[in-house]
């Protein structure tokens, strides 16, 4: 993906930026972001079907091995049998010898001497190394496969960084540009400061932090990943189209009362916890795996930015602030902390153990 940029020409002023066109520009930012995140959400789900198709493929060869080992080993036995015995051993006799089934079945019909049940058992022997030559073949064009896609999938995490990078650059820029004309209509007007519309986290949080030792202890029972709150009713689903929400809905909403503890769904480190946007009350966990969860509308936050949880530890109190139109959490799974980089969390949580 590569970011337009516009390139005035020499000795051309630069034509300053406005609100308009750094909106739109933010925007296509992150439409450009949340097409890429989706083809990384493909990406990684055709990972999991290669790896189960690796396992697969795994278990055959080892089948494969152990049946050409018993009938290698078969083969021998008969074939010191019949040397013991002084009758009938030549045959089998090549079979060991011989450097490949091909040249012992030359020899055996040169001579004439063809032992029925060594053909026999030659021929097992060779279907069954033919057999274990095609599992060795798929096997590696399937682990080629993994790695060209974990590539790709390497490459299309980075183009959403970049985007999602670039838009929150964008961002600063437009409240600066905000603040500056807002100074020049009080100047103009000499009226005392008024609030701007908030584009980004500002005010104060409703907050009661919790102790960071007790934070740290895991509360899943005994489980890797949990879903966010334990009872609850699902209601707007990833990509659901509505007039709540600018685009799509970029997560799972939990229709829960207000004041239900609200908990992470695994162990990470609290990289944002924000108020005063249309997410209200929100924290942004990173699990250190590639993705990051979001937990939105809370009435209270109880963690800090920096601090380490567990995965079951709560993380505060669900309710309906910022853009709500009653409680509930809004819940995303996402590549990055930004907006922008949401994938849908129901299939992302099933695929970690968590049942929705």
């Amino acid at each position: 993906m590569v970011l337009a940029a516009a390139c005035p020409s020499p000795g051309a002023a630069a034509t300053p930026p406005t609100v308009e066109s750094l909106t739109a520009e933010v925007r296509e930012l992150r439409a450009e972001a949340a097409s890429a995140t989706a083809t990384h959400e493909r990406l990684r789900r055709r990972q999991i079907d290669q790896r189960a198709e690796v396992a697969e493929v795994r278990e055959r060869l080892t089948a494969e091995r152990e049946r050409l080992a018993a009938l290698r080993d078969i083969a021998g036995q008969r074939a010191r049998e019949q040397y013991r015995s002084g009758g009938g051993g030549t045959g089998l006799a090549q079979l060991i010898l011989a450097d490949s089934p091909d040249i012992f079945l030359r020899r055996v019909s040169l001579l004439g001497r063809g032992d029925h049940a060594a053909r026999q058992l030659l021929e097992e022997v060779r279907d069954a190394e033919a057999a274990l030559a095609r599992e060795e073949l798929r096997a590696s064009r399937t682990y080629t496969r993994m790695r060209q896609e974990a590539e790709r999938q390497r490459e299309v995490r980075e183009e959403v960084e970049r985007s999602l990078a670039e838009a929150e650059r964008r961002l600063t820029e437009l409240r600066e540009l905000r603040e500056r004309q807002e100074a020049r209509k009080r100047r103009a007007t000499a009226q005392p400061a008024a609030a701007l519309p908030a584009l980004v986290p500002a005010g104060d949080c409703a907050t009661r932090v919790r102790d960071a030792a007790e934070l740290a202890e895991p509360a899943g029972g005994g489980a890797s990943w949990v879903a966010p709150v334990e009872r609850y009713t699902l209601s707007a689903s990833f990509a659901q189209n509505g007039g709540m929400w600018s685009s799509a809905h970029t997560g799972q909403d939990f229709a829960v009362p207000t004041g239900t503890p609200v908990r992470a769904i695994g162990s990470g480190t609290v990289v944002s916890v924000s108020c005063g946007d249309a997410f209200g009350n929100s924290v942004i966990i990173d699990h250190g795996n590639g993705y990051y969860s979001q937990y939105a509308h809370l009435s209270l936050t109880e963690v800090a930015e920096g601090s380490r949880i567990a995965v079951g530890q709560r993380l505060g109190l669900s309710g309906s602030t910022g853009n709500s139109t009653g409680p509930h959490l809004h819940f995303e799974i996402r590549l990055t902390p930004y907006v922008g980089s949401a994938i849908d969390p129901a299939p992302w949580l099933r695929d970690h153990g968590v049942t929705l």
